[in-house]
């Protein structure tokens, strides 16, 4: 898959505005797919005006979806893109856990291994089952269908990733969940991707894997974990609260579809 993409970016008296067309996402979709990074309103009504360079860029290459995440509690951005005809799909949460080195974590008869090229169809198949409120699946114009291909094409991908590592937990020889990780700083970890295995929930597995993860970077000298969620998946919340991890201001997921796509 291709991951290489041309940043476009406009800047006005009335808006900053930086956007891209999402190979990745097109590759799901069948469609061309473009994704707003980044935007910024300083004249409202003018920006209005100006933003119509990015929906003929849209026209021009065919786009049919297009999404965008801005913090929260920009309410001017919230309110503009809605008058675009983007609309609300979740809060998205950046779990982080500081001071790592400082927790005391009990040990655990769980055992994590790197994923090897054997267990890639497995655990994509995995992925592309047991996640149930990613944006995709939240958005009725898209559904649950796309959202599980989604899943299970980045698991996929996240085999052929440089930057990326591909872990399974496993109790005795079973794999009863996977971690993608990613290391942007030398005393940080992204988990990129996390699923617990078909009928492995409501067992009381979750936190004991969570921990069992959060040791074992404690033995690689990380201090800080971040994480990526969605404000629709409350038990992984919880999960994350009892866990000690704290909670930076959200942002706000929108999506744009055109009315030709859907109908």
């Amino acid at each position: 898959m291709d991951f290489d993409y041309k940043l476009e970016k406009m800047h006005t008296d009335a808006l900053t505005l930086e956007y891209f067309h999402v190979p990745w996402d097109t590759e799901i979709l069948e469609q061309p797919v473009a994704e707003i990074r980044h935007l910024e309103i300083r004249e409202p009504e003018a920006a209005g005006r100006d933003f119509r360079a990015f929906t003929s860029w849209c026209g021009e290459h065919a786009i049919t979806f297009s999404s965008c995440r801005i913090p929260h509690d920009q309410v001017i951005e919230s309110m503009f893109l809605q008058a675009q005809g983007f609309r609300f799909i979740e809060l998205n949460y950046r779990p982080r856990m500081n001071k790592l080195q400082e927790l005391e974590l009990p040990d655990d008869e769980i055992t994590i291994e790197p994923a090897v090229d054997a267990d890639r169809m497995l655990l994509a198949e995995m992925a592309g089952s047991v996640f149930q409120h990613g944006r995709f699946h939240q958005d009725p114009r898209l559904g649950v269908a796309l959202g599980n291909r989604r899943y299970k094409t980045w698991l996929l991908n996240a085999f052929e990733m440089p930057q990326q590592k591909v872990l399974k937990c496993l109790l005795g020889s079973e794999i009863i969940a996977f971690f993608v990780v990613e290391y942007p700083e030398q005393d940080h970890c992204f988990w990129s991707l996390i699923g617990l295995a078909p009928g492995m929930q409501g067992k009381g597995l979750g936190k004991r894997v969570w921990r069992k993860m959060m040791r074992k970077h404690q033995q690689e000298g990380i201090e800080t974990i971040t994480t990526s969620i969605s404000s629709h998946n409350v038990a992984v919340l919880n999960l994350y609260v009892s866990l000690a991890f704290r909670f930076p201001v959200p942002d706000a997921t929108f999506h744009w579809r055109s009315i030709d796509a859907q109908s």
